[in-house]
């Protein structure tokens, strides 16, 4: 039974509908797991974040403590300088520390990724049974030459012609 022919125009445009819900059913995915990964994060943030005000009372009673423990022997002055200064160069290196791991630590969208790993896997397969019709079905005509001969004929070089060189 031959096969049923669709016009190129409504092959075109169930093709571009197939591709607009393609992309569509990707992002939502993409967007699914981001909200996912940002929702548990932030939990995770917020815990972190509840215990700040009381560590940071406490740091700052410390380092008052040892700024009056050296000022017995400094001027006070210097004694509260030098507290300031470890403490700069201890933040600063804290800093440094944590934006090179988060540089390193990426956000995976695991699902997303194996969705367009099979999405490539479909479209090279397509691709293949496309190329495999295409040579079942033999070569294509040449458009005529403006002297009438047929680009095939008389010397021309036909397209299987000019692979194989």
């Amino acid at each position: 039974m031959p096969a049923v022919s669709m016009p190129p125009k409504d092959a075109l445009q169930r093709l571009l509908d197939g591709l607009q819900m393609f992309i569509r059913e990707h992002l939502s995915l993409a967007r699914a797991e981001m909200k996912a990964d940002l929702r548990a994060m932030g939990r995770a943030l917020a815990m972190g974040a509840a215990g700040v005000p009381a560590l940071a009372a406490g740091y700052l009673l410390v380092m008052f403590a040892i700024g009056c423990l050296l000022a017995l022997v400094l001027p006070a002055w210097a004694a509260f300088g030098i507290v300031g200064v470890v403490n700069l160069g201890a933040g600063a290196a804290l800093t440094a520390s944590g934006l090179s791991r988060a540089r390193q630590n990426r956000v995976e969208l695991r699902r997303t990724s194996r969705e367009i790993e099979r999405d490539r896997a479909w479209l090279a397969g397509l691709a293949q049974s496309a190329r495999g019709r295409e040579a079942a079905l033999g070569p294509a005509r040449e458009p005529a030459l403006a002297s009438g001969e047929a680009a095939a004929g008389r010397g021309a070089v036909t397209s299987e012609e000019a692979d194989d060189a």
